[in-house]
């Protein structure tokens, strides 16, 4: 009975499909790779600690405010509104506490984040490690 298919509560579409967490994450390691390996040409090693801004996107303001919810419960500096580039979609951004630049750190962070993304339905677009008073 199609016909009545109207009255059937729409599945909501995700806005981060399975595959694009899956392709994001592997990309979001190689890059920590090359980072670990520019900083180390910067002299900054394992045992250094920094601060590192991130960017999460996602295609409602629910999303993006319990998603700030969460990111608040590590301690981070968060916050979230209308992406600049695109009206449609909203970022949530901040600063990290600081940690070590240890590889192995790096990649349970990134891990981390990734995945407390696609939980929230929001990308894990970006981060930055700032170095010194940035």
């Amino acid at each position: 009975m199609e016909i009545l298919s109207f009255l059937k509560p729409k599945k909501k579409k995700r806005f981060v499909s399975e595959n694009d967490f899956t392709a994001n994450k592997e990309k979001q390691f190689r890059l920590s790779i090359e980072s670990l390996v520019k900083l180390r040409d910067a002299s900054v090693e394992e045992e250094d600690e920094l601060k590192i801004d991130y960017f999460f996107y996602t295609d409602t303001l629910e999303k993006s405010q319990k998603m700030e919810e969460e990111i608040q419960k590590l301690g981070y500096i968060v916050n979230h509104g209308t992406a600049s580039h695109d009206k449609s979609l909203f970022v949530i951004s901040g600063r990290t506490t600081e940690m070590k630049m240890m590889h192995e750190t790096l990649k349970e962070w990134i891990a981390d984040m990734c995945e407390m993304g696609y939980k929230y339905d929001c990308s894990f677009d970006s981060w930055k490690i700032v170095k010194g008073s940035e």
